[in-house]
């Protein structure tokens, strides 16, 4: 039985470029999911060629999304007590267009004249909201009810 799993998450440290015993390239991440005491740590190996060609900016804090196969590893730690944790097997990771890695927003050009189609109407028709800047609700229809 699999788990498919898609979450954002905050990169815990950067991103390592790594390649495996056959030579095919991958990178890992260690992404936090949730807030609080409720926060898990997540394990993430990542085999989608997109996160590996921006490894440089998966970085430390920054939000990611990742789509893959859920699984829980069991390891001995160095005291030699039994510990679990969950990893993700990626075939999707990208840099979340969100929070901290939003693009900046641009400005609508300086010439100051808004186009007829970049806003809706204001101001006419019986529902229209004239006044209150709101913009025309004032739908026709074209067909009865029988």
């Amino acid at each position: 039985m699999s788990i498919e799993t898609a979450f954002f998450g905050i990169l815990g440290r950067d991103g390592e470029s790594k390649v495996s015993g056959s030579g095919k390239s991958y990178v890992r991440l260690n992404v936090r999911v949730g807030d609080g005491e409720a926060g898990q740590w997540i394990n993430v190996t990542a085999f989608d060629q997109a996160a590996i060609g921006a490894v440089d900016k998966l970085v430390k804090g920054a939000r990611v999304y990742v789509e893959g196969k859920l699984g829980l590893d069991e390891w001995t730690a160095q005291d030699g007590s039994k510990r679990h944790g969950l990893s993700v097997m990626s075939w999707h990771c990208r840099l979340s267009q969100i929070g901290r890695n939003k693009p900046p927003r641009q400005e609508p050009p300086a010439s100051g004249r808004v186009g007829h189609s970049d806003y809706a109407p204001v101001g006419e028709g019986r529902n229209s909201g004239a006044g209150r800047g709101l913009p025309n609700d004032d739908i026709p229809f074209a067909m009865e009810w029988r």
